[in-house]
This record gives structure tokens, C-alpha cells and sequence, in this order.
């Protein structure tokens, strides 16, 4: 083994962990209404099986029951696919288990995700993952964000992120991250954002302030609860925030 090679769990045979059926999974996602590539729901899955592999060695989730992973996991992934299309780059920060980014790369071959996480243990599954699945529009970056110490890895047209932070806090983190006409995608829980107006499905609600702003509570198949997904467009600043490191600002090209 390879200098600095990470060994792979050593958990129970793929056979022995209990995952959701093919047909759930297509059933969920065509309930919800998407649509995904020829061959997606084998990929998906073969995602969760590791995620569940490794999750007996080191914590990806607390969510292990075939139903609830389908569910709370995969299809909750793939409701961003809502808010189609994707053009340019995706960010997926705190990536963790690979959710949404692994999901997204997987039904967006066109795109280019970029899966984000300070936990080196967690970003050696992601890489594995990635190998797995032989997805090659998806990189894994080891780093924390810090306002001292920003890494040159943007800008991004989307960035995505399922409860990591609060919005107040999320927004200034990774604004210096986001191309000018991006957007920010934020998964929330239905507790998160108190005090800021969501609609069900189909409505959108002007948030406070940002009159673009939408924010979009989807009820969950299998009477697993709801998400809250907000969409937040870049302000004129954007990437060429002051406090934007000048190797992230975009540059007029010489004609």
C-alpha cells in the first residue's frame, strides 16, 4: 500500500446491507416528478451502499434504514433538480456522505461538481466513492473556509449545502465564492430560517429584503416531513466582494 493510502473499511459484504429496492427509488423519483439518465438509479444506489459500508467505521449518517435513506438521502438530493437548469460549476459545501453533490453529478452528467469538506476521513470516501461510481465530473477538496485564509478553488455558478450553517452566517462565508449571476441553493429543515416566510411548493415568497429570493417547503414522500429549500441569486457584488482574495476576483480579459 501506497504512502499516505487510506485502507478501506472493513465492514460487512455489500450483500449483507440492507438498501432501498431499484423500484422504490424510481417510484420516488418519478412521484416527484424528475427525471434522471438512463442508468442513475444503479449509480445511487451504489453510492448509498457505500455510504453505509463505511458508516460502520467512521460516522457519515445517523439515517441507516432502506426507506429513510431512499427518502431523507437520495430523492431529497435530487429536489434541487427543481431548480434546473445547472449551467457552469456546482459547489456542494460540508459535502459529508456526498449529499447532494454525488446525486447531482450523477443526474447532471453535463455539470462540474466540486465537493467540499474539512473532514479528511470524510472527503477519503468521497474520493472513493468517486472511484466507484468512475464519476468524472465530481473533485473532492480538503480544506475549511475561513475568512483569513480563503483556497482558490472558485467561482461557482451554484452553491449547495444542506444545513451546515445558518443562512446569516453561510452567505457572507461563501460569497466570495459565487460567479456574478450565481445563486445560492440552501437545504433547510423545516424548523431553520424562523421568521422568514416559505410557501408549499410552486409559490414562491419574497424573503425580507431580497425581493428575488424565493424559498420553496416541499413535503416529503412517506410522511418523512419536509424540506426548505432557499434560493438566494448573488447581490451586484458578487465574486468582486473587497474582501474577495484577488486570485478569486474575475478579471476584465485584454481584448
Amino acid at each position: 500500500m501506497e504512502q499516505g493510502e487510506r485502507k478501506e473499511p472493513k465492514g460487512p459484504s455489500s450483500r449483507e446491507i440492507p438498501l432501498p429496492s431499484s423500484d422504490l427509488l424510481a417510484g420516488l423519483i418519478a412521484g416527484a416528478g424528475l427525471s434522471v439518465p438512463p442508468g442513475a438509479e444503479e449509480l445511487l444506489l451504489s453510492h448509498t451502499r457505500e455510504v453505509l459500508r463505511w458508516n460502520r467505521s467512521i460516522r457519515l449518517t445517523a439515517i441507516t434504514a432502506p426507506e429513510e435513506v431512499a427518502v431523507k438521502h437520495i430523492l431529497d438530493s435530487l429536489l434541487l433538480l427543481r431548480f434546473s437548469p445547472f449551467p457552469g460549476r456546482i459547489l456542494d459545501f460540508g459535502s459529508g456522505a456526498g449529499y447532494p453533490g454525488i446525486p447531482l453529478a450523477v443526474a447532471l452528467p453535463g455539470s462540474r461538481v466540486v465537493l467540499l469538506e474539512s473532514s479528511g476521513k470524510k472527503c477519503a470516501f468521497l474520493s472513493h466513492a468517486l472511484r466507484k461510481l468512475s464519476l468524472g465530473n465530481a473533485d473532492v477538496v480538503n480544506a475549511r473556509l475561513e475568512r483569513r485564509s480563503l483556497p482558490s478553488i472558485g467561482p461557482f455558478e451554484h452553491i449547495v449545502t444542506r444545513a451546515t450553517l445558518p443562512q446569516e452566517k453561510i452567505v457572507p462565508l461563501l460569497l466570495p465564492y459565487l460567479a456574478p449571476g450565481g445563486r445560492f441553493l440552501l437545504m433547510q429543515g423545516p424548523g431553520e430560517g424562523k421568521g422568514k416566510q416559505e410557501k408549499p411548493e410552486g409559490k414562491d415568497s419574497s424573503l425580507q429584503g431580497a425581493p428575488q429570493e424565493r424559498a420553496v417547503r416541499i413535503e416529503l414522500p412517506l410522511a418523512m416531513g419536509s424540506r426548505v429549500i432557499r434560493e438566494i441569486p448573488s447581490p451586484v457584488r458578487g465574486i468582486e466582494d473587497p474582501e474577495c482574495p484577488e486570485s478569486q476576483r474575475t478579471r476584465k480579459q485584454p481584448e
